[in-house]
């Protein structure tokens, strides 16, 4: 691995308006040297019976391994134009997933997999900002993180519609004859519907107020020393809005180390405070 880090502040002491501001910024890029000659690839990130995370020689570690979904199939000559090698074992039917046949065999199998996604961002970054004028106080921290993407698995509870659970309401614009859909298949097509593919792969990316805070410092002599040394009244709040792309409940959830890089498994977002 490597990269750099910096820091920038500046900090404005004079006369009764005081103010500082620090910026930070980083950058990481990892590569895989060798899995010691035994092996050519480690997985890991497993969900519903497939990994989605992947180490190989040569790449980024913990890089998203799926297929590249390539729209819907609307009729059944658009199957059998890319199922040549088998077209009557194929269970796929017009509705369902069209994959890239990146290896062009005729067939959809675990060959046409590839590198589909980064889990590690090109860079991330904080600001804080500070301001005191007499006896009034305000802090603002911006987070953030760019070019990092996210492997969305409540897709596939929401818009899966593999079996008999709730569903979000995009599935009611799923495929049907006459609505052709080219993002949500049909409900109950083929297994490999569900499959790890750019499907579940989104921008991660995002711009979050982290904290912000305004505080008034009573004068002492309002109380007296004897009953209090300093005494602050103040309002705050967290993460109180966040710039993103990203469909998920949110893009800071994905933040685990290892295999589950970047993998968002629908857990419960860093809630909004004030």
């Amino acid at each position: 691995s490597k990269g750099f880090e910096v820091t920038i502040g500046y900090n404005d002491y004079e006369g009764d308006f005081k103010w500082a501001a620090n910026l930070n910024f980083g950058t990481s890029k990892s590569e895989a040297k060798s899995l010691g000659g035994t092996v050519t690839e480690l997985l890991g990130g497993d969900f519903e019976g497939e990994s989605i995370t992947r180490i190989t020689e040569g790449q980024t570690l913990y890089h998203y391994y799926g297929l590249v979904m390539d729209g819907i199939y609307q009729n059944q000559a658009e199957v059998n134009a890319v199922f040549t090698a088998n077209p009557s074992q194929t269970t796929v039917t017009p509705g369902d997933i069209r994959y890239k046949d990146l290896n062009n065999d005729g067939n959809i199998t675990n060959a046409d997999k590839t590198i589909i996604g980064d889990a590690l961002p090109d860079f991330t970054y904080g600001l804080n900002l500070d301001a005191s004028y007499k006896n009034w106080d305000f802090n603002m921290f911006f987070t953030g993180l760019q070019g990092r993407d996210l492997i969305n698995t409540n897709i596939y509870d929401l818009e899966g519609m593999s079996r008999l659970f709730n569903s979000g309401v995009n599935v009611m614009d799923r495929w049907t004859p006459t609505n052709p859909s080219n993002s949500i298949p049909k409900a109950g097509g083929a297994p490999q519907n569900t499959s790890i593919s750019t499907r579940y792969l989104e921008d991660g990316s995002f711009t979050r107020l982290k904290n912000l805070s305004i505080g008034y410092t009573l004068p002492s002599e309002v109380f007296g020393q004897n009953y209090f040394s300093k005494c602050r009244i103040y309002i705050s709040g967290q993460n109180l809005f966040t710039i993103t792309d990203y469909s998920g409940l949110d893009p800071e959830i994905g933040n685990s180390n290892g295999f589950q890089s970047g993998i968002d498994r629908g857990a419960f977002p860093q809630p909004k405070t004030c």
